[in-house]
Parts: C-alpha cells; structure tokens; sequence
C-alpha cells in the first residue's frame, strides 16, 4: 500500500484491528480495504476523507457490502454538510 498521510482532514489512521475486520470485507491493502476500515472507525468516514486521502470518491465497495447485507450503516452527526457514515459488520 502507498504512504498515505492521514491528518486532521482525513481523521485518525485505521487501527490494526480494524484493518484485520476490514479484511474479512475487502481485498487487503487496496484502496477498497482502507475506505472500508475509515468507515469501521467509531467517527465513521466521509467522502471528503476519501477524497482528501485517496483522490477520488469510493463509494461503490460500501454500497455493494450494504446491498450484499454484509455491515450495517449508521449516520453520524457531524456539525457540517457532509454525511458521516459509520459501517458495523454484522
């Protein structure tokens, strides 16, 4: 995976743990499998993390794992326009 540097404006790194969860959900060390474990976090991710972090959207891998019933989705606040959303493997 490339050095990526995470930062006030892409939230704190994945843990280990989380990427390990993450695994079970996507191909290890892609960019699917690192929007996955952003979205594991309590803070959950938005897609201008995504965007700040990896340079483009991703929003397809998690629609897939909600339309495939693998996570739930939940919507955090976030005191600004963006959608903050939270995913927990069922």
């Amino acid at each position: 995976m490339r050095n990526l540097q995470f930062n006030k404006d892409t939230g704190p790194k994945p843990t280990k743990t989380l990427l390990a969860e993450a695994s079970t959900l996507a191909k290890p060390n892609t960019d699917d499998h690192l929007v996955v474990a952003m979205a594991l976090r309590p803070n959950g991710v938005t897609q201008n993390e995504v965007i700040t972090l990896l340079g483009h959207p991703h929003r397809n891998k998690l629609k897939k794992l909600l339309q495939d019933n693998k996570v739930k989705q939940y919507v955090l606040p976030d005191g600004t326009r963006a959608t903050r959303v939270r995913l927990v493997k069922k």
